[in-house]
Protein backbone atom coordinates (compact mmCIF):
# COMPACT_ATOMS: atom_id res chain seq x y z
CA UNK A 1 0.00 0.00 0.00
CA UNK A 2 1.51 3.35 -1.06
CA UNK A 3 1.30 6.61 0.88
CA UNK A 4 -1.76 7.86 -1.03
CA UNK A 5 -3.72 4.67 -0.43
CA UNK A 6 -2.73 4.73 3.23
CA UNK A 7 -3.83 8.34 3.59
CA UNK A 8 -7.19 7.61 1.92
CA UNK A 9 -7.69 4.63 4.22
CA UNK A 10 -6.89 6.72 7.30
CA UNK A 11 -9.30 9.45 6.20
CA UNK A 12 -12.02 6.84 5.73
CA UNK A 13 -11.34 5.44 9.20
CA UNK A 14 -11.49 8.92 10.72
CA UNK A 15 -14.83 9.59 9.04
CA UNK A 16 -16.20 6.29 10.31
CA UNK A 17 -15.12 7.07 13.88
CA UNK A 18 -16.56 10.58 13.67
CA UNK A 19 -19.84 9.22 12.29
CA UNK A 20 -20.10 6.78 15.20
CA UNK A 21 -19.92 9.63 17.72
CA UNK A 22 -21.86 12.30 15.80
CA UNK A 23 -25.58 12.88 16.20
CA UNK A 24 -27.38 11.56 13.13
CA UNK A 25 -29.66 14.24 11.69
CA UNK A 26 -31.05 12.23 8.81
CA UNK A 27 -34.39 11.58 10.51
CA UNK A 28 -36.77 14.48 10.01
CA UNK A 29 -39.09 15.08 12.99
CA UNK A 30 -41.88 15.90 10.55
CA UNK A 31 -41.61 12.50 8.86
CA UNK A 32 -41.53 10.65 12.18
CA UNK A 33 -44.54 12.63 13.44
CA UNK A 34 -46.37 11.86 10.20
CA UNK A 35 -45.90 8.13 10.84
CA UNK A 36 -47.34 8.58 14.33
CA UNK A 37 -50.36 10.41 12.93
CA UNK A 38 -50.76 7.80 10.19
CA UNK A 39 -50.74 5.10 12.87
CA UNK A 40 -53.48 6.96 14.72
CA UNK A 41 -55.54 7.20 11.54
CA UNK A 42 -55.15 3.48 10.82
CA UNK A 43 -56.15 2.52 14.38
CA UNK A 44 -59.26 4.71 14.16
CA UNK A 45 -60.12 3.33 10.71
CA UNK A 46 -59.84 -0.25 11.97
CA UNK A 47 -62.03 0.57 14.97
CA UNK A 48 -64.59 2.32 12.75
CA UNK A 49 -64.71 -0.38 10.05
CA UNK A 50 -63.73 -3.64 11.74
CA UNK A 51 -65.51 -5.81 9.15
CA UNK A 52 -63.38 -4.27 6.41
CA UNK A 53 -60.02 -3.66 8.09
CA UNK A 54 -59.93 -5.78 11.25
CA UNK A 55 -61.98 -8.94 10.80
CA UNK A 56 -59.37 -11.11 12.53
CA UNK A 57 -55.77 -11.18 13.71
CA UNK A 58 -54.50 -12.07 10.24
CA UNK A 59 -56.05 -9.00 8.64
CA UNK A 60 -54.89 -6.76 11.48
CA UNK A 61 -51.33 -8.07 11.11
CA UNK A 62 -51.41 -7.61 7.32
CA UNK A 63 -52.57 -4.00 7.66
CA UNK A 64 -49.88 -3.17 10.19
CA UNK A 65 -47.25 -5.02 8.21
CA UNK A 66 -48.05 -2.76 5.25
CA UNK A 67 -47.92 0.30 7.51
CA UNK A 68 -44.50 -0.72 8.86
CA UNK A 69 -43.04 -1.39 5.41
CA UNK A 70 -44.37 1.90 4.04
CA UNK A 71 -43.06 3.75 7.10
CA UNK A 72 -39.65 2.12 6.80
CA UNK A 73 -39.36 3.07 3.13
CA UNK A 74 -40.45 6.63 3.90
CA UNK A 75 -37.86 6.94 6.67
CA UNK A 76 -35.12 5.49 4.45
CA UNK A 77 -35.81 7.89 1.59
CA UNK A 78 -36.00 10.82 3.97
CA UNK A 79 -32.78 9.78 5.73
CA UNK A 80 -30.87 9.55 2.43
CA UNK A 81 -31.96 12.96 1.14
CA UNK A 82 -31.79 14.77 4.48
CA UNK A 83 -28.42 13.37 5.55
CA UNK A 84 -26.83 14.73 2.38
CA UNK A 85 -27.97 18.20 3.38
CA UNK A 86 -27.17 17.87 7.08
CA UNK A 87 -23.87 15.94 7.03
CA UNK A 88 -22.20 16.88 3.76
CA UNK A 89 -19.09 14.77 3.15
CA UNK A 90 -19.86 12.56 6.14
CA UNK A 91 -23.31 11.60 4.80
CA UNK A 92 -22.14 8.24 3.47
CA UNK A 93 -20.58 7.17 6.75
CA UNK A 94 -23.55 8.41 8.77
CA UNK A 95 -26.02 6.57 6.52
CA UNK A 96 -24.05 3.34 6.68
CA UNK A 97 -24.09 3.50 10.47
CA UNK A 98 -27.85 4.09 10.58
CA UNK A 99 -28.69 1.49 7.93
CA UNK A 100 -26.46 -1.10 9.61
CA UNK A 101 -28.92 -1.02 12.49
CA UNK A 102 -32.25 -0.53 10.72
CA UNK A 103 -31.94 -2.73 7.62
CA UNK A 104 -31.35 -6.09 9.39
CA UNK A 105 -34.30 -5.47 11.71
CA UNK A 106 -36.52 -4.52 8.77
CA UNK A 107 -35.47 -7.75 7.05
CA UNK A 108 -36.37 -9.75 10.17
CA UNK A 109 -39.76 -8.00 10.29
CA UNK A 110 -40.52 -8.83 6.66
CA UNK A 111 -39.31 -12.44 6.73
CA UNK A 112 -40.94 -13.24 10.07
CA UNK A 113 -44.21 -11.60 9.11
CA UNK A 114 -44.30 -13.26 5.70
CA UNK A 115 -43.57 -16.72 7.09
CA UNK A 116 -46.15 -16.47 9.88
CA UNK A 117 -48.87 -15.15 7.58
CA UNK A 118 -48.19 -17.74 4.87
CA UNK A 119 -47.39 -20.85 6.90
CA UNK A 120 -48.86 -20.28 10.37
CA UNK A 121 -51.67 -17.71 10.11
CA UNK A 122 -53.22 -18.90 13.37
CA UNK A 123 -50.16 -17.42 15.12
CA UNK A 124 -50.54 -14.00 13.48
CA UNK A 125 -51.49 -12.54 16.89
CA UNK A 126 -47.78 -12.85 17.72
CA UNK A 127 -46.57 -10.41 15.08
CA UNK A 128 -47.67 -6.95 16.33
CA UNK A 129 -45.98 -7.31 19.72
CA UNK A 130 -42.79 -8.72 18.21
CA UNK A 131 -42.69 -5.90 15.66
CA UNK A 132 -43.01 -3.33 18.44
CA UNK A 133 -40.16 -4.91 20.40
CA UNK A 134 -37.97 -4.91 17.29
CA UNK A 135 -38.66 -1.19 16.82
CA UNK A 136 -37.54 -0.71 20.42
CA UNK A 137 -34.33 -2.60 19.68
CA UNK A 138 -33.59 -0.32 16.70
CA UNK A 139 -34.15 2.77 18.84
CA UNK A 140 -31.94 1.40 21.63
CA UNK A 141 -29.19 0.44 19.17
CA UNK A 142 -29.29 3.98 17.72
CA UNK A 143 -28.80 5.55 21.15
CA UNK A 144 -25.21 6.83 20.63
CA UNK A 145 -26.20 8.94 17.61
CA UNK A 146 -29.71 9.97 18.64
CA UNK A 147 -30.96 12.79 20.91
CA UNK A 148 -30.76 12.51 24.67
CA UNK A 149 -33.90 10.96 26.06
CA UNK A 150 -34.34 8.56 23.16
CA UNK A 151 -34.07 5.68 25.62
CA UNK A 152 -37.58 6.41 26.90
CA UNK A 153 -39.33 5.70 23.58
CA UNK A 154 -37.15 2.60 23.25
CA UNK A 155 -38.33 1.38 26.66
CA UNK A 156 -41.91 2.24 25.68
CA UNK A 157 -41.73 0.06 22.57
CA UNK A 158 -40.11 -2.85 24.38
CA UNK A 159 -42.62 -2.79 27.24
CA UNK A 160 -45.62 -2.31 24.95
CA UNK A 161 -44.43 -5.11 22.69
CA UNK A 162 -44.01 -7.44 25.65
CA UNK A 163 -47.44 -6.59 27.08
CA UNK A 164 -49.12 -6.90 23.67
CA UNK A 165 -47.46 -10.27 23.02
CA UNK A 166 -48.51 -11.70 26.39
CA UNK A 167 -52.03 -10.25 26.21
CA UNK A 168 -52.61 -11.34 22.63
CA UNK A 169 -51.20 -14.77 23.43
CA UNK A 170 -53.60 -15.22 26.33
CA UNK A 171 -56.55 -14.27 24.13
CA UNK A 172 -55.12 -15.86 20.96
CA UNK A 173 -56.04 -12.70 19.09
CA UNK A 174 -54.91 -9.10 18.72
CA UNK A 175 -56.93 -5.89 18.52
CA UNK A 176 -56.29 -2.76 16.41
CA UNK A 177 -55.46 -0.74 19.53
CA UNK A 178 -52.92 -3.34 20.67
CA UNK A 179 -51.36 -3.54 17.20
CA UNK A 180 -51.13 0.16 16.44
CA UNK A 181 -51.63 2.16 19.61
CA UNK A 182 -47.99 2.11 20.77
CA UNK A 183 -46.78 3.60 17.47
CA UNK A 184 -48.83 6.75 17.98
CA UNK A 185 -47.26 7.83 21.26
CA UNK A 186 -43.85 6.29 20.47
CA UNK A 187 -43.32 8.03 17.14
CA UNK A 188 -44.70 11.35 18.35
CA UNK A 189 -42.29 11.21 21.30
CA UNK A 190 -39.35 10.49 18.98
CA UNK A 191 -40.45 13.33 16.68
CA UNK A 192 -40.53 15.73 19.63
CA UNK A 193 -37.02 14.70 20.71
CA UNK A 194 -35.71 15.17 17.17
CA UNK A 195 -37.39 18.56 16.93
CA UNK A 196 -36.02 19.63 20.31
CA UNK A 197 -32.50 18.69 19.24
CA UNK A 198 -32.92 20.57 15.97
CA UNK A 199 -33.87 23.84 17.61
CA UNK A 200 -31.10 23.73 20.20
CA UNK A 201 -27.99 25.80 19.39
CA UNK A 202 -24.97 23.87 18.15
Amino acid sequence: MNDIDRAISEISDIRTRLAASTSFRGYAPEAVALIGLLSRAVVLAQLAWPDTLARNSVQIAVVWGIVLVASGMTMAIEAITRSRRQHGGMAGAMLRGAMRIAVPVMLVNVVLGGCVLMFAPTASWLLPGVWQMLVGIVVFASYPTMPRGIGWPAVWYLLCGAVVTVTAGAAQQVTPLMAGGPYVLGHLAIAWLLHREGVQPE
